[in-house]
């Protein structure tokens, strides 16, 4: 069984797009729900070319990640004596959360880093395998969200873990940069590398589905996810495996 806990927040203070020329190379993070912002998307791969076309010198995608993680779920499930319900880490106000109110659920959480840190790490060694002449403080990766969680987590840390994404922009800060430079008259390189289960993520269970189990739960808003959080430390939440 998988239980899927997101909250939502409402005000992100994001960082700037400037402050990435700071670094000699820039790599755009975005998140999966970039490409539902814009109407009539037929290919992933024109918003892409929007990012290398507002100032960046690569992209990773964070689907792509997702994917990973995705697979590493689907195996750890497979663990016999796992504590579950497994809760998924990949939104920080929900760790945050458990820590704080919850910490006899601490063993429930799915220990690995979100497919934003995932993407960062991978992004900056491709980096420097294709780029040798770089070294890795030259390298920024600036991660595209809407979610203003992000940003705190990157800017404080978890723990003793220093984030590996250097900027976190919000989605309605760079829109009308994007949608200026998007194209579809023009002909654009194949950029895409992550397929539906990647991108699924962007929705509301997309995290649960790509995992190709039927037995989870996906709460919405954090007073929803709190309410399913007290069913499970009082053992009142259904069996769902």
């Amino acid at each position: 069984m998988h239980t899927h806990l997101s909250a939502q927040a409402k005000k992100a203070v994001s960082g700037k797009l400037e402050n990435m020329k700071r670094f000699k190379y820039k790599i755009a993070l975005p998140a999966p729900t970039l490409y539902g912002q814009f109407d009539n998307l037929d290919d992933i791969d024109y918003v892409l070319d929007g990012l290398l076309k507002i100032g960046f010198d690569d992209i990773y995608e964070v689907s792509k990640a997702a994917e990973l993680v995705s697979a590493y779920t689907r195996m750890y499930l497979k663990t016999e004596g796992i504590k579950k319900p497994l809760i998924s880490s990949a939104c920080p106000v929900v760790v945050r959360l458990i820590e704080l109110r919850f910490p006899l659920l601490n063993e429930n959480i799915l220990h690995m880093l979100p497919p934003m840190e995932i993407a960062a790490r991978l992004a900056k060694d491709r980096a420097l395998k294709e780029h040798p002449e770089l070294n890795r403080e030259e390298i920024g990766v600036c991660f595209i969200s809407p979610c203003p969680a992000k940003v705190s987590y990157v800017k404080n840390g978890f723990a003793d873990y220093k984030s590996q994404v250097d900027e976190v922009v919000s989605i309605k800060d760079i829109y009308f940069l994007l949608i200026n430079e998007m194209s579809q008259d023009s002909d654009i390189k194949t950029l895409c590398e992550s397929g539906i289960i990647g991108i699924g993520w962007a929705s509301s269970g997309g995290e649960a589905t790509a995992i190709f189990n039927e037995n989870y739960l996906a709460a919405d808003g954090i007073e929803n996810v709190i309410h399913v959080l007290e069913q499970v430390e009082n053992g009142n939440i259904p069996r769902l495996s």
